[in-house]
């Protein structure tokens, strides 16, 4: 087992795939798969994952005989072909201690291993974090591990964030509900070296006062090893916090500093996916509510100017529902090489199915672009994942329903 670090906030893993003709129709997407076998999963919300050969990996939240969702691997056409391939890697089954309801994505290693975690299950239907071994070859299967059970006491419950590799090579990630402090947890998960269960270390427990409450977002790491994320909950008055993570000096313990305490409804309320890193440190991110009418914001947190100043929000949109969209509190932020940032919303838009949206700066102000519009059918509705940017400009996203039948979702490609 080879864990290495995939890269740095702010430089996104652009990965070259085929990028399908556009379809003949007013929208500026392709649908490269529907889900439509419950075997084959159902409704995939968090974010995809790549490989360096193209292939994409993600999860189900549901799906398969026991309903529990899936771990899946969509391979791009062949030679000749216009046709993705999907191959369910791992069904979580109605084994709970094991695991069930992936909620967040899979994280690759430099073996081709994927990490990820299910929202229940496990120990008291905490949830657990599991690793999938790839096989040695073609003719064998994915070999799925439990590496750790989250107990709903004080190791936590409820990770809802996609895991990720810090500098030392263990897993990072953060637990919803519970701890020490009764509000969740960042944790740092280690091997043992290949026997037993993996050692899991709380970096920082919240208890939903000043500091935040709840953090199921997905963490980033700075250059010096700084880790920033946000919680749903708590803060100055309850609305939320961008937080960062400082490791420990000369003792064990690392430092919590609230970069952002969301004040007031008009500033955004529950940031609940984490942050994105610009090369300046400028942190990026949506809120799921709030905003100056109420359907979520997008934002801004920058540095200060002299070390030790206070760090400045800056609202880049507030979202009206329609027709730019509205609650885009589960999709992350990402960068294209311009500049410009890209998301989705999980509802709003003229359909009321979501969009999906470009923010681009001019003259000091972010313009808000809807790209698309979600019809339902046949390309999908409620895109929560956010989007996986391409080295040729494109991205890739999910739908959690709609499709062509059974409503089961979508995977989606588009090109700006």
């Amino acid at each position: 087992m080879n864990l290495t670090r995939t890269g740095l906030p702010g430089a996104c893993a652009l990965i070259a795939l085929a990028t399908l003709p556009r379809q003949a129709s007013a929208t500026p997407i392709d649908i490269i798969h529907t889900f439509v076998k419950v075997q084959q999963g159902a409704r995939p919300r968090a974010p995809l994952t790549s490989d360096t050969a193209g292939n994409l990996y993600g999860t189900t939240y549901t799906g398969a005989a026991d309903g529990n969702g899936t771990v899946f691997e969509l391979s791009p056409p062949a030679n000749g072909s216009t046709k993705w391939v999907q191959t369910v890697l791992h069904r979580f089954s109605k084994n709970v201690k094991d695991g069930v309801f992936p909620w967040s994505g899979v994280v690759l290693d430099s073996s081709g291993n994927l990490y990820g975690t299910t929202s229940e299950g496990g120990f008291n239907d905490a949830g657990v974090v599991y690793e999938l071994v790839r096989p040695a070859d073609a003719n064998s299967t994915w070999h799925y591990v439990v590496l750790f059970r989250f107990n709903g006491g004080t190791h936590g419950g409820t990770p809802d964030g996609t895991l990720v590799f810090g500098p030392d090579g263990a897993l990072y990630g953060t637990a919803g509900y519970d701890g020490t402090g009764g509000a969740g947890m960042v944790f740092r998960l280690a091997s043992n070296g290949g026997t037993g269960p993996w050692t899991q270390t709380i970096l920082y427990p919240f208890d939903n006062q000043a500091d935040g409450g709840y953090p199921f977002c997905t963490l980033i790491f700075d250059i010096s090893g700084n880790i920033y994320g946000t919680t749903l909950n708590g803060g100055n008055t309850g609305n939320g916090v961008v937080f960062e993570l400082s490791p420990p000096g000369t003792g064990p313990d690392w430092t919590l500093s609230v970069l952002h305490s969301f004040d007031s409804q008009t500033d955004g309320m529950e940031p609940r996916t984490g942050v994105t890193m610009d090369a300046a440190g400028n942190l990026y991110g949506t809120t799921e509510s709030g905003g100056t009418v109420g359907y979520g914001a997008a934002f801004e947190v920058s540095p200060p100017a002299q070390k030790g100043g206070a760090w400045t929000e800056t609202l880049l949109h507030s979202f009206a529902f329609s027709p730019d969209g509205g609650t885009p509190g589960y999709s992350n932020l990402v960068f294209d090489k311009h500049g410009n940032l890209y998301g989705t919303t999980e509802t709003g838009g003229t359909l009321k199915n979501g969009v999906l949206f470009k923010l681009s700066q001019g003259d000091g102000t972010w313009t808000e672009k809807v790209l698309h519009t979600f019809s339902g059918s046949p390309d999908g509705s409620e895109p929560e994942s956010g989007l996986l940017p391409l080295a040729d400009g494109s991205f890739i996203g999910t739908t959690l329903e709609g499709g062509t039948v059974n409503n089961y979702g979508t995977i989606y490609q588009v090109k700006p």
